[in-house]
């Protein structure tokens, strides 16, 4: 059995580690540029054999250094020599990507839940308070005494069994950085307080399982450990913690989720032990992560065992496509998950918010929406329909935004754009309504739509004014 020693708290306040000073940089190697994603391994040997001053153990040592380089930046195929002639200006559905490459966003990519309400994180005098300790554990699988934060929430007793989130941090973090980043405890406080959460326990590890496990130097150089923690999380954390504490040990009472290269152990540990973990919540996930056939090769054993699989990633984060191709997989093989794209970068704003909306997910069978009675219309649809001036043609995005389900549309008409915006997306039963306001010719028209939705089908009549009517059916983009 592990033995667990519970440390008294720094009296010291935490410093706040900006992002740009923290996680991107662990991402942004001085030796790494844009420019060095389209070297592969082997032009970079044929380069190192030109220099024949080199030394045949400073060749192996150049090299290795380049493959983890490579690893964990290269999230992105390198870009062919017609996309790397383009103008700057990007297109349309291209965004820049910044650390991660260029971004391209598909229908699918759009967001699920509205941003949460100001002051979701802001300490609350008038609510119960849970308990944030450090504590020790003995690492069989390391072979020292390693620190861990752990959360327990208000009203903590050994008379009830808790659920567990097991929450990981980034590459350049440590077991300290999510209270530094996003302060879970204040999150669940108030959530719980809300009946938004249940009371559960959240246990912080540091990912780095070495000796040396600080937040130091090269982080690249640390990437052995971060996969050993594989085992230090199975063989020694959890043991410690469920020794420890009043813990709920059935799987379906044990969640994981991360950010970043936390994200990528995520998928990897959660998706591969799932008799171990039922709920899964990668945020925007780090080039570790392992491709999803290797991930998931028993498709229907997903399905059976899977709670929960909540996957989030911002539309300005570079590293998008490695969610993206994740989220295609599942929707290729039927799994059921969430996949939520807001309007952040690779930032601690991202992963608050996901963790917000994740625990009120986590642990019950409700879906945590709020104000969006238009849920199953997020998305893009496209329509072509006859009209008095001429055939339009319309592509319809509705999606959440300040809590209200709303969107924007583009319609083309004789060879014209226009963009329009839409509000009050309603949907009662099968009931659809919602309004488009549209700068046609220098005039602000107010078009009103009405009709049902059938599966991926929406019948729709739409009222221009007093002008015109018309029938259509929009589908749904996949």
């Amino acid at each position: 059995m592990s033995s667990l020693q519970i440390l008294k708290p720094d009296p010291s306040p935490v410093k706040q580690t900006v992002h740009s000073e923290h996680e991107t940089s662990s991402f942004r190697n001085p030796h790494f540029t844009s420019q060095s994603r389209i070297f592969t391994m082997t032009s970079v040997s044929q380069a190192l054999r030109q220099h024949s001053r080199l030394s045949l153990q400073r060749t192996v040592s150049l090299r290795a250094m380049v493959f983890v380089l490579l690893f964990f930046a290269c999230g992105q195929p390198a870009q062919p020599q017609e996309e790397k002639d383009r103008p700057p200006q990007p297109p349309a559905g291209r965004r820049g990507g910044g650390f991660g490459g260029p971004i391209e966003l598909g229908p699918d990519d759009v967001s699920v839940y509205a941003a949460p309400p100001e002051g979701f994180k802001r300490i609350r005098d008038s609510v119960p308070h849970g308990k944030l300790e450090m504590v020790e554990y003995e690492s069989k699988t390391v072979g020292t005494t390693r620190k861990m934060q752990v959360y327990t929430p208000p009203g903590y007793t050994t008379e009830n069994r808790y659920p567990v989130l097991y929450l990981l941090h980034g590459i350049g973090g440590d077991e300290t950085e999510w209270q530094r980043f996003s302060t879970p405890n204040v999150i669940l406080d108030n959530l719980i307080a809300d009946g938004k959460a249940v009371p559960m326990i959240i246990v912080m590890p540091n990912g780095r399982a070495q000796k040396n496990d600080r937040a130091e130097g090269n982080a690249f150089a640390s990437a052995p450990s971060f996969a050993t923690f594989e085992r230090d999380l199975l063989d020694d954390v959890i043991p410690a913690i469920e020794a420890k504490y009043s813990v709920d040990t059935n799987r379906e009472k044990r969640a994981i989720a991360g950010l970043s290269m936390g994200g990528g152990q995520s998928f990897n540990f959660g998706l591969t032990h799932l008799d171990t973990f039922a709920w899964i919540g990668p945020f925007s996930a780090a080039p570790n992560t392992k491709k999803p056939q290797e991930l998931i090769p028993d498709v229907e054993d997903a399905k059976t065992k899977l709670k929960l699989l909540w996957i989030s990633c911002g539309n300005k984060d570079g590293l998008i496509k490695i969610s993206q191709e994740m989220h295609q997989f599942l929707k290729k093989n039927g799994i059921e998950h969430v996949w939520h794209v807001d309007g952040h970068g690779h930032d601690p704003q991202h992963w608050s918010s996901s963790l917000y909306w994740f625990s009120q997910q986590v642990f019950q069978n409700k879906p945590a929406i709020a104000n969006q009675p238009g849920k199953p219309l997020i998305g893009k649809w496209s329509a072509t329909f006859n009209t008095q001036i001429g055939d339009q043609d319309y592509e319809y995005t509705i999606e959440t935004k300040d809590d209200q389900v709303g969107g924007s549309a583009v319609m083309k008409l004789n060879g014209e754009t226009y963009r329009s915006r839409l509000a009050l997306v309603k949907l009662d039963g099968k009931r659809v309504s919602f309004e488009e306001t549209l700068n046609f010719q220098g005039n602000d028209l107010l078009i009103t739509y009405e009709g049902e939705l059938e599966g991926d089908n929406m019948q729709l009549t739409r009222k221009v004014g007093e002008f015109a009517t018309e029938k259509l059916i929009a589908k749904r983009v996949k």
